[in-house]
C-alpha cells in the first residue's frame, strides 16, 4: 500500500500550469530518483508532500505518522547557532529530558526521605525515555553524519553565519539525515558535494531502511540507489522500474517505438490522402474517395494528436569546433608547490598535457583543483616550481563561479564580445542553441540563473573555437539532458581537455585521464598527495578505473595487516610462560594458552571489533535503544578482553 499517493493533482502559479492530471504513488522502503528538465516541478512535488503549498485541485495522501526529513535546495538557518546547536534543534525532545535528568541530578543531593525516593524514581524514569528516543547516541550520531559529509571537527562550534555556501549545503543535509525518518526527501543533495562526500552519501541511502525521493542530476547516484525513475515533464509523471541507466534504455525503446508510429501513420495519412486526391473526381471512384476522406477526417478528429510529432525536451544543442591546436605540449606542470602559510596544496606536482588528450582533475573540496587551474591559467603564481601553457595555444576557460562574465551587459552583448566578426542575427542564431530565443538575449547577465549562466559560458567556448578547452565544474547547474548534450558535444571535439568535476558519469564519459589530488591512495583526504590513473582496461572510464583501484588497495593493505600481525605473533610462539608470581591476577586465565594461541585469539577479538564498528552504522541498531545498548555492551566487553589479551601476549614474549 502506498505511503504518498497523488490523485489527479493540478497546479498552476498564475497562468504557468505545473501539474495537470497528476497522479502517482510512492511506496514505503522504496529509493525512487526524480528526473525531469529544470523547471519542470520536481521541487513543487516535495512541497505538495510536505503541505508547504496546496493544490489547485485533486489529493495529495501523505500516511498518517508518517515521520519526513526534507532537504530542500537552499536550506534556512539560524545565523547566530552553532553548527552543533543546530543540528541539535532537531532532537528538541531529546534535549529536553537531558536537561531535566541533568537538573534533576544536581537537585538530588540536597533531598532526603520521601522526596529522595520520589526524585530517584522519577530520574529513572526520564533514564528510560531518554533512551527510548536515542539519547546516549544522538551526539556520535550526530558527529558522525556531519563527518561523513565533511564538516569536521573544526566546524562544530563555529556560527552558522560564518560557513561557506557549499558548507551550508552540507549541513541542509546533514540536518535532514540525522533524524528518525520513515522517508526522505531531498532536492539536489550533492550540490556542493565532493567526492568522497557523495559516495558517503550513495552508502547511506542503500543502507537506510526507509524511503527517499531524489531529485538529483547524478546520475551515478541514480544507478547506485534507485529502484525506480520517476520522470516529471508535460505537467504530469511517468513512472520507470529500475535504476538511471534502465530508465535511459527504456526510454530509449519507447522513443523509437513513438518514432515508427509516427512515421507509419504519416506514410498511411500522405497515401490515403494521395489516393482521396487522385480519385475524387473519377468516376466510379468518388463514392470511395469520399468515404476514406470521411474516415480520415473522423480519425483525426477523435485523435487531434494523432499525427504529433515524437519531441525530446528541450535541450542545449552545439557542438565545438575543430580545435586543431599549433602545439604538441600543451601544459607542463613541472615541480610545482603551493602553500598559503602554513596550508600546503601542493608539493613536487608534475605532469604534461600533450595535445587532443582529455584530462579529468578531481579530489576533495579544498585541496587546490581550482587553484591549480589558476596556476596553470597564468592568474596565480606558484610557491615553487613551474606550470605553463604552451606556445601558440588558445584556450576557452569556464568559470565555475561565472566571474568570466560581464554582469552589467545584456546575454547578446556578452556572447557577440567573443565574436564581433558575426552579425546580431549569426550571435542569436548560436544562442537559440544554448535557450535563449526572443526576448531572453536582452536580459542582463546579473539577472540570469546560474543555470542560465552555465549555458551562456558553454555558447561563449563554442563561438571561440578554442585548442584547449579549461573547464571547472561545467555540469553545475545543468539538467541531466543538458549534461548528456555536453557530453555528446565534448566526446566531438577534436581539442584538448581539461576539466575539474566530482560529477563521477561526466568523467567516465569524457576523461582518459584523471589527476586525483588531496588524497592518498586509498581515496582519505591528504593534502599535498596526488595520482594520475589512464582510463582503459575491464573498468572502463578513468573514474571507474580509479574507483576499482582503490577498491584494490584497500582490500591489499587489509591482507597485509592481517599478515603482520600474524608474522608477530609467530616470532615468539616458542617462548615459555613466564612465573605464576608476575602474572597479575586478571592475567592468569591465559596462562593455560600457548603464544600462538594467544596470537588467534587476538586476530578472532580484532576481527570481532571490526564488524560491531560497521554495526553502529546501520539504521536498524541506532534506531533501536535496545539493539543499540546491547551492542554497546557488547563492544565494550570485546575491547576490554583485547586489551587483556595484548597485555598478557607482551607478558608471555617477555
Amino acid at each position: 500500500m502506498p505511503v504518498i499517493t497523488f490523485s489527479d493533482v493540478c497546479k498552476s502559479f498564475g497562468s504557468d500550469a505545473v501539474f495537470d492530471g497528476l497522479g502517482v504513488h510512492f511506496f514505503g522502503g522504496e529509493k525512487v530518483g526524480m528526473v525531469g528538465a529544470n523547471g519542470s516541478g520536481k521541487s513543487t512535488l516535495l512541497k505538495l508532500i510536505l503541505g508547504d503549498i496546496e493544490v489547485d485541485s485533486g489529493k495529495v495522501f501523505v500516511r498518517k505518522g508518517l515521520r519526513i526529513g526534507y532537504l530542500p535546495q537552499e536550506p534556512i538557518f539560524d545565523d547566530e547557532l552553532t553548527v552543533l546547536e543546530e543540528m541539535r534543534a532537531g532532537f528538541c525532545d531529546v534535549v529536553d529530558i537531558e536537561a531535566k535528568m541533568h537538573d534533576l541530578g544536581h537537585r538530588l543531593g540536597s533531598l532526603s526521605g520521601r522526596e529522595l525516593k520520589a526524585g530517584m524514581k522519577e530520574y529513572d524514569r526520564l533514564s528510560r525515555e531518554f533512551e527510548l528516543v536515542g539519547g546516549y547516541v544522538y551526539e556520535s550520531r550526530i558527529k558522525s553524519v556531519l563527518a561523513g559529509l565533511g564538516i569536521g571537527e573544526e566546524l562544530h562550534e563555529a556560527r552558522i553565519s560564518a560557513l561557506s555556501g557549499g558548507q551550508l549545503s552540507r549541513l541542509g543535509l546533514a540536518r535532514a539525515l540525522v533524524k528518525a525518518t520513515d522517508f526522505l526527501l531531498l532536492d539536489e543533495p550533492t550540490n556542493h558535494l565532493d567526492l568522497q562526500a557523495t559516495v558517503w552519501l550513495e552508502g547511506f541511502l542503500r543502507s537506510y531502511k526507509g524511503a527517499a525521493i531524489v531529485i538529483s542530476h547524478d546520475r551515478y547516484l541514480l544507478d547506485g540507489v534507485a529502484c525506480k525513475i520517476v520522470e516529471i515533464s508535460g505537467r504530469g509523471a511517468s513512472v520507470w522500474k529500475g535504476n538511471y541507466s534502465t530508465y535511459v534504455r527504456s526510454t530509449e525503446i519507447v522513443r523509437l517505438e513513438e518514432q515508427r508510429r509516427y512515421e507509419k501513420r504519416s506514410k498511411m495519412v500522405a497515401k490515403t490522402l494521395d489516393f482521396i486526391a487522385r480519385n475524387k473526381d473519377q468516376e466510379g471512384m468518388r463514392k470511395t474517395a469520399r468515404g476514406r476522406k470521411k474516415r480520415l477526417e473522423r480519425l483525426l478528429g477523435n485523435e487531434p494528436d494523432y499525427l504529433d510529432r515524437p519531441t525530446d525536451q528541450r535541450t542545449v544543442k552545439f557542438a565545438f569546433g575543430r580545435g586543431s591546436g599549433v602545439s604538441e605540449l600543451v601544459l607542463r606542470c613541472e615541480g610545482v608547490g603551493k602553500s598559503f602559510g602554513d596550508l600546503v596544496l601542493f608539493e613536487n606536482l608534475s605532469f604534461d598535457v600533450l595535445s587532443g588528450e582529455r584530462w579529468g582533475i578531481t579530489g576533495p573540496n579544498g585541496t587546490g583543483k581550482s587553484t591549480l587551474i589558476n596556476m596553470a591559467l597564468g592568474r596565480i603564481e606558484t610557491t615553487s616550481g613551474t606550470i605553463r601553457m604552451g606556445r601558440n595555444v588558445s584556450v576557452g576557460y569556464l568559470d565555475q563561479h561565472g566571474k568570466e562574465l560581464d554582469v552589467e551587459n545584456t546575454v547578446l552583448q556578452e556572447a557577440w564580445s567573443v565574436r564581433r566578426d558575426l552579425t546580431s542575427e549569426a550571435i542569436r542564431d548560436r544562442l537559440g542553441a544554448f535557450l535563449f530565443s526572443g526576448e531572453d538575449v536582452f536580459k542582463q547577465v546579473g539577472d540570469l540563473s546560474g543555470g542560465q549562466q552555465n549555458r551562456l559560458m558553454l555558447c561563449k567556448l563554442v563561438l571561440g573555437e578554442p585548442d584547449v578547452l579549461v573547464l571547472d565544474e561545467p555540469t553545475n547547474h545543468l539538467d541531466i539532458a543538458s549534461r548528456e548534450m555536453l557530453e555528446e558535444a565534448l566526446t566531438g571535439y577534436k581539442g584538448t581537455i581539461i576539466a575539474v568535476s566530482h560529477d563521477r558519469f561526466f568523467l567516465d564519459k569524457v576523461a582518459d585521464r584523471l589527476l586525483v589530488i588531496g588524497t592518498d591512495e586509498v581515496g582519505r583526504r591528504r593534502l599535498g598527495r596526488f595520482q594520475i590513473i589512464l582510463a582503459g582496461g575491464e573498468a572502463g572510464g578513468a573514474y571507474s578505473r580509479y574507483n576499482n583501484l582503490v577498491k584494490e588497495r584497500l582490500a591489499q593493505r587489509e591482507q597485509a595487516a592481517e599478515k603482520d600481525r600474524k608474522k608477530k605473533a609467530r616470532r615468539s610462539k616458542d617462548a615459555g610462560p613466564k612465573s605464576q608470581r608476575a602474572v597479575p591476577h586478571e592475567l592468569k586465565k591465559f596462562n593455560k594458552y600457548s603464544l600462538e594461541e594467544i596470537e588467534e585469539m587476538i586476530i578472532a577479538v580484532e576481527g570481532d571489533i571490526k564488524e560491531m564498528q560497521e554495526d553502529f552504522g546501520q539504521e536498524k541498531v541506532y534506531q533501536n535503544p535496545e539493539l543499540l545498548m546491547e551492542l554497546q555492551s557488547d563492544f565494550d566487553r570485546k575491547k576490554h578482553e583485547l586489551d587483556l589479551l595484548y597485555r598478557a601476549y607482551e607478558l608471555r614474549e617477555g
